[in-house]
């Protein structure tokens, strides 16, 4: 239910605002059609929140704003959320994205509503996620971690653990070249919800060594070699393997730039050697990855895949241009992608021979 409801209140903003521009989601409305009463719950959500926020009208949104003089210093009050009138408006909305597939040229929103569904419902971290993609490049990004606790700098411990209990979580936001920004989300006592004041995230630093890293992964991942990437940890004495261990994939790029398990910000790594032999089609969905990309990036992080490629937003719902990926400080990338690419080309299982591996 907040996976649609999610997506359906992204959409009812962006289609709204940009009503020419291509949406691709992780969800469609195949099984709210097939269950009503599950559509008429999520519908009654949607409408509740829109109204909560103060304005039940499709795509329009209010000019309902507080900005400080300087336009930074001040808390933004949220704008009221446009929403869909009507039920068949909202599946329509969920199909509209759900269906929807980046090509390598025109404008796409692309939305993950509810990444880490898993840990979501146990109260942990997940995020929200969107990015606009021009010609299958990320250009702009905006991510929310409702649950994660940070200080107001941006500093903490990114861990299931670090829950917010008081707040909203926290925003990163970005457009190409203009760096990374960061603001804490609260909830006041009229449930009405604020953006703290904007502060720019400082470049991540490069680690003395490679054994300074440590790597983020996920250990209940079954489609990811993790016994690759421990076994690079183990080589260059990045230990213990995994530095953070986090389910959503979003949350994982937080730790990148946040810092995650001891807090040591700006020397996290991630890996990701897919499960099967070389060349295998992609699983990797676009929408797991667009908009923490271009932060990254945006805080000198770099992103490739393992033949060392950029990594391409518009051949599909999947990642299908690209195999895994090596995220890591611009320092220390290539040192970090030369070693994953020695333990590929040993592996009898990535080279088609077939073989054990996890």
């Amino acid at each position: 239910m907040a996976d649609f409801g999610a997506q359906a209140l992204l959409m009812a903003a962006l289609r709204g605002s940009f009503p020419h521009d291509g949406f691709v989601g992780e969800e469609d409305a195949e099984a709210l059609r097939s269950d009503r009463q599950l559509a008429d719950a999520v519908y009654g959500l949607v409408r509740e929140e829109a109204l909560r926020s103060g304005g039940f009208r499709s795509g329009k949104h209010s000019e309902e704003e507080s900005v400080g003089a300087d336009g930074d210093e001040e808390d933004v009050t949220m704008a009221s959320l446009p929403a869909p009138e009507s039920l068949e408006e909202m599946l329509e909305l969920l199909d509209l994205a759900g269906r929807g597939r980046p090509g390598p040229q025109g404008r796409f929103w692309i939305m993950d509503p509810v990444d880490g569904t898993a840990t979501f419902l146990k109260g942990q971290q997940y995020a929200v996620a969107l990015a606009l993609v021009e010609d299958g490049r990320e250009v702009l990004s905006v991510v929310c971690y409702p649950n994660l606790s940070l200080d107001d700098g941006g500093g903490g411990v990114v861990a299931e653990t670090s829950v917010d209990e008081h707040g909203c979580g926290v925003m990163l936001s970005c457009v190409r070249g203009q760096g990374a920004e960061y603001r804490k989300l609260s909830a006041e006592q009229q449930q009405q919800h604020r953006l703290g004041p904007a502060r720019k995230l400082a470049r991540l630093p490069t680690p003395a060594s490679l054994a300074d890293l440590r790597f983020v992964d996920c250990l209940a991942s079954r489609s990811s070699r993790l016994d690759i990437a421990e076994g690079i940890a183990r080589q260059v004495g990045a230990m213990p393997f995994p530095g953070a261990d986090l389910w959503s994939s979003h949350v994982r790029y937080a730790a990148l730039m946040l810092g995650g398990g001891d807090g040591s910000s700006g020397h996290h790594v991630m890996m990701r050697v897919p499960v099967g032999a070389r060349g295998a089609p992609s699983k990797a969905c676009v929408w797991d990855h667009a908009g923490s990309q271009l932060l990254y990036a945006e805080m000198g992080g770099k992103v490739t895949d393992l033949e060392g490629r950029e990594m391409d937003f518009g051949r599909g719902r999947t990642l299908a241009g690209n195999w895994g990926l090596v995220a890591a400080p611009e320092g220390v990338h290539g040192e970090l992608l030369r070693l994953v690419r020695e333990w590929i080309e040993r592996d009898p299982v990535i080279q088609g021979g077939g073989g054990g591996g996890a």
